[in-house]
């Protein structure tokens, strides 16, 4: 008789999965919201957006994920892995594909170093009471980390929809060991170049199977 293990709670609402080689952690989003605007909250957009298109302002994203169970210390954790749902590349209706191109989009993800409030945090503040170093939240680390992950995800004219992966196993070693868990940052290294904007499923997305998520693999 063969059994089929399924993703079972473990935490909370952290679920796991056994892999007969190690357990599998999966965590689920806690907040999220697009830093766009000084004067504007958008935490009720369901989408994330990255990037500038023309005649509209700069665009990074904010993340954060629960934390990980104490039954997967740091020596064990072996890998994590952070799926967003790219939903796809905005422009403008009006705007023709010359002033704004489908171009490819790098697309990197820093610690963030200070807390925020995903109901009042703009580009300019991260909550009703502090604001970020510079618009956007600085990459200097004082907001953010200045070194971001170690993985660049290019998102390529005309990808299908779907999730895209980046490497945060940096991340959840630092969160694991202590460091204040306030998620990441998420922005294109050329994202002040003319182009398409990128839109990821946000966590106000009704359909909640495009929910952004993190796997962690620990060892037994």
């Amino acid at each position: 008789m063969m059994t089929v293990a399924l993703f079972a709670p473990a935490v909370e609402c952290v679920t796991s999965y056994n892999t007969g080689a190690g357990m599998v952690y999966k965590l689920h989003v806690t907040k999220d919201v697009t830093l766009e605007r000084a004067s504007s909250n958008y935490n009720w957009l369901q989408y994330l957006l990255v990037s500038k298109h023309p005649d509209y302002p700069n665009k990074r994203s904010l993340v954060q994920f629960e934390n990980l169970p104490g039954s997967c210390p740091t020596s064990k954790i072996k890998g994590a892995k952070m799926y967003v749902y790219y939903v796809y590349a905005h422009k403008a209706s009006w705007h023709p594909i010359s002033k704004t191109p489908f171009i490819p989009r790098h697309l990197q993800v820093h610690v963030v170093k200070k807390s925020w409030n995903e109901a009042q945090a703009t580009s300019s503040k991260r909550d009703n009471s502090h604001s970020w170093s510079t618009q956007w939240l600085g990459l200097d680390n004082n907001d953010a980390e200045g070194e971001p992950q170690p993985q660049t995800v290019t998102i390529f004219p005309y990808r299908p929809r779907g999730f895209v992966e980046f490497d945060i196993t940096h991340a959840v070693h630092g969160w694991s060991r202590g460091l204040p868990n306030y998620g990441l940052v998420i922005r294109a290294t050329n994202e002040l170049e003319a182009g398409r904007g990128i839109r990821f499923a946000s966590n106000a997305m009704g359909d909640s199977s495009q929910h952004a998520y993190v796997l962690v693999l620990c060892s037994y």
